[in-house]
């Protein structure tokens, strides 16, 4: 498919008025003044025939002869005096022919004029007045054509801007021009629009679903410590679980403010630190919190000496929100487990837990933002995503699996440099 753009068009239409004038001239010149000048050479050539055929005894027969054809005028000189009788007056004259003739056995100049015009003035103003008709044409073609190729077009884009603040979806073009182009990146800022739309739409339905079950508690708990009879007993345990749901909460608007956060944060502090170094850290972080939730944790490595280069804090985000995805849905007495290997030029992270796993089916959604198999916990597929967002930031790769129960795996490259 050939593509006129609009700076083809454009061009385009200078080079047709620019032919089209240059046509003008042409046609003027073939159908005016070629016709003209043909016309007033066979009229010279019939007046010469006429005239210098016959031998005229005085100035009245020459006068009379004259006289007789149509469409000249004419004069008679000789060293005396001049003759210009006979004939129209006409101050346009054209000279077609001028000879000598012979009367009364003298010699006289006879010139004869062609009431046609053909001076110079007549032309240029001819010529004007037909370039004036042509350019008034030329003018018309161009308007339409500029009503067809950019003027209806706009008008277009305009009204579906108009109808998209009235609820109606614009809709793509095929490409023609740079006008189309133009209402096709519309289109594509609409619905882009409307994605973002319903993505906010998404989080604030998620933050409202999650904060109404703690919120609901929060407010059973407070109702019964309204009761008179209510013993100090009942008084701190309802506190507990009130200062339990409200630290629910507050961990569900965090989780949202970083999700939104990391979103526009893209910058990385990397530090040089041994794999031992952070497995320790690691271990020190959950080990006894996992303990006391009858979990055990469980970390092989055999590249502890090994140097990695990391933002320790996303790092530690990271497994932050694998190993919490994991404790949710661990059931019973479980295991998670933290595996670290060095092949080629990359370091590769396995957490593996043996809870319950995931579908098959959203396996490839896990890490999408807000997604969950679980209907009562719509914001718990921001801490998956926020890991993915930072193991790419690092310059690596991150998936998940069902393996017993559930795995996910990411790598971090060795010589990884944020330039």
């Amino acid at each position: 498919m050939s593509r006129r753009t609009l700076r083809k068009a454009i061009i385009l239409l200078l080079t047709f008025s620019l032919i089209l004038t240059i046509t003008s001239l042409f046609i003027w010149n073939i159908a005016y003044l070629n016709p003209l000048e043909k016309d007033i050479e066979k009229q010279a050539n019939l007046i010469k025939e006429k005239l210098l055929n016959n031998n005229y005894q005085t100035y009245k027969e020459l006068i009379t002869t004259l006289d007789d054809i149509p469409n000249i005028n004419y004069s008679i000189e000789s060293t005396t005096h001049e003759i210009t009788q006979g004939g129209k007056k006409n101050n346009n004259k054209t000279e077609i022919f001028s000879e000598l003739v012979e009367i009364e056995n003298k010699n006289y100049l006879l010139k004869v004029y062609s009431n046609k015009i053909l001076n110079p003035s007549e032309i240029i103003k001819n010529f004007f007045f037909f370039y004036a008709i042509m350019t008034f044409v030329i003018t018309l073609v161009i308007g339409i054509m500029l009503e067809r190729l950019i003027i209806k077009p706009i008008n277009s884009i305009l009204s579906e801007i108009k109808d998209y603040k009235f609820g109606t979806k614009p809709k793509k073009k095929k490409i023609k021009n740079e006008i189309d182009v133009i209402q096709n990146e519309f289109v594509e800022l609409t619905d882009s629009l409307n994605e973002k739309n319903k993505e906010q739409n998404r989080i604030i339905a998620s933050i409202s679903h999650d904060l109404k079950t703690p919120l609901t508690s929060v407010i059973g708990y407070s109702n019964l410590m309204l009761n008179k009879n209510i013993t100090k007993k009942q008084i701190e345990k309802y506190n507990e679980q009130i200062n339990l749901k409200a630290k629910n909460m507050k961990e569900i608007l965090n989780t949202f403010d970083e999700y939104l956060v990391d979103n526009t944060n893209q910058s990385l502090k990397l530090e040089t630190i041994k794999i031992g170094y952070l497995l320790k850290h690691l271990h020190d972080d959950y080990y006894l919190d996992l303990k006391s939730n009858n979990i055990d944790f469980v970390i092989e490595c055999d590249c502890k000496e090994e140097y990695i280069k990391v933002d320790i804090s996303k790092i530690r985000r990271i497994f932050s929100n694998i190993i919490s995805n994991s404790v949710r849905y661990i059931v019973t007495r479980g295991i998670i487990k933290i595996k670290v290997e060095s092949k080629n030029n990359y370091f590769i992270f396995t957490i593996s837990d043996n809870g319950k796993g995931i579908d098959e089916k959203y396996i490839n959604k896990i890490f999408d933002p807000f997604f969950t198999t679980d209907k009562g916990r719509k914001i718990s597929g921001l801490g998956l995503s926020i890991c993915k967002e930072f193991i790419e930031m690092h310059g690596g790769s991150i998936k998940g699996y069902n393996n017993l129960g559930f795995t996910v795996e990411f790598t971090i490259p060795k010589n990884f440099n944020n330039s």
